[in-house]
């Protein structure tokens, strides 16, 4: 079974990205912030991590470092984010995220997006 961590400071969209997945195979987790993720991380491996927000990776933490260890290829990291800024998002992707999509996103584009890396994961 696939695990999924979801990552986001507002619960409202915790929860909706979380319930857009809830019938798909996979064990999906949620955490609230930055040192909730990486408690969660050094418990267990994710297959895909989707942070919420941007602000995640501009307080110095380098995110992705801290879920994907040195020498894996995964988890996945996808970013959903209101930010649109070209500067952003090549930041981002030049730092390792796998995935970038703007609110207002469609919740079966990013389950689709999701359900298709998992399943090249096999």
């Amino acid at each position: 079974m696939h695990r999924i961590l979801i990552v986001s400071d507002e619960e409202f969209l915790r929860d909706v990205i979380r319930l857009s997945l809830a019938d798909m195979q996979a064990d999906v987790r949620c955490a609230s912030d930055v040192p909730d993720m990486q408690r969660m991380v050094r418990r267990m491996l994710f297959d895909l991590v989707v942070v919420v927000g941007t602000s995640a990776f501009f307080t110095g933490c380098d995110v992705v470092r801290t879920l994907r260890p040195a020498g894996l290829g995964r988890p996945l990291v996808y970013v959903v984010a209101w930010q649109q800024a070209e500067q952003t998002v090549l930041s981002l992707l030049e730092c390792g995220v796998d995935q970038y999509m703007t609110f207002p996103v469609s919740l079966q584009r990013l389950r689709t997006k999701i359900a298709n890396a998992l399943n090249r994961q096999l």
